[in-house]
């Protein structure tokens, strides 16, 4: 009787770890987004100011630069709280100066982060909504990403 209730007990002991893991990874995801908004918060009122003082080509590389060391900082974050582990050795491999074309998918959203936090001068493609978004337009507009607006429409 006493193996069946020991047997019992760590079941029911992996079952709470488990459960407790499942709230913990929520709740880390949370934290992790909660820092990348605050950290493009933070940028915002800078963005916007250099949009307008700096030149194009020294606003549009400092922007370039600043969201890559965002994202790099973001992910780093979901490595150490979320235990995400992420293999960019292929796009650490990537050339830096030439010329090429990544298409991100979007299957988890995560994969447009992953290639601008390798690519210190990566032009995005990026939907107008977003654009206009609040936490990520500044931004956006600062580092002369492309609006991916309606087609044009020929006479």
């Amino acid at each position: 009787m006493s193996l069946l209730g020991c047997h019992m007990g760590a079941s029911m002991l992996r079952r709470v770890a488990t459960a407790l893991w499942a709230i913990y990874e929520y709740v880390a995801m949370l934290a992790g987004l909660l820092a990348l908004g605050l950290m493009c918060l933070i940028w915002l009122p800078f963005a916007m100011l250099l949009y307008v003082i700096l030149p194009r080509h020294s606003g549009q590389m400092l922007g370039r630069y600043v969201i890559m060391l965002a994202f790099r900082l973001y992910l780093w974050f979901l490595r150490i709280f979320c235990a995400c582990r992420f293999d960019l050795s292929e796009l650490d491999a990537l050339p830096k100066e030439q010329p090429q074309i990544l298409v991100a998918n979007h299957p988890s959203l995560l994969d447009a982060v992953l290639i601008v936090s390798r690519l210190p001068n990566a032009v995005c493609i990026m939907k107008a909504g977003l654009m206009n978004n609040v936490l990520l337009g500044s931004a956006a507009r600062l580092a002369r990403y492309i609006r991916n607006d309606a087609p044009l429409k020929w006479c």
